[in-house]
């Protein structure tokens, strides 16, 4: 499957990206809160399960999110948005000083 990222590029899907902004976000919350191998394993599955050729990095954000909430891990769920708005304002901050 190939992701189609903010700035346009296309690479390969990176499952072991997911598992890593749930990780940063994890660092964020109570224990509790925490997704665990086997929550995130879930999630890759349900991204891997769309069976796409190509999908926008926004719509695989979007199902991290969805599932985290699905699991009972609203406080996780709002530190991942964080940690994507974060992310979506430095490359905005990059595109700015390129332009």
């Amino acid at each position: 499957m190939k992701v189609i990222k903010r700035d346009g590029r296309v690479v390969d899907y990176d499952r072991e990206k997911i598992a890593a902004s749930i990780q940063k976000a994890n660092e964020e919350v109570q224990i509790e809160q925490r997704a665990n191998r086997d929550n995130i394993k879930l999630i890759m599955k349900s991204v891997e399960e769309l069976d796409k050729n190509r999908i926008l990095v926004e719509d695989i954000q979007d199902i991290v999110e969805q599932k985290l909430i699905e699991q009972d891990k609203c406080e996780l769920a709002k530190r991942y948005v964080d940690y994507r708005y974060e992310k979506n304002l430095e490359l905005n901050d990059i595109v700015n000083i390129n332009m």
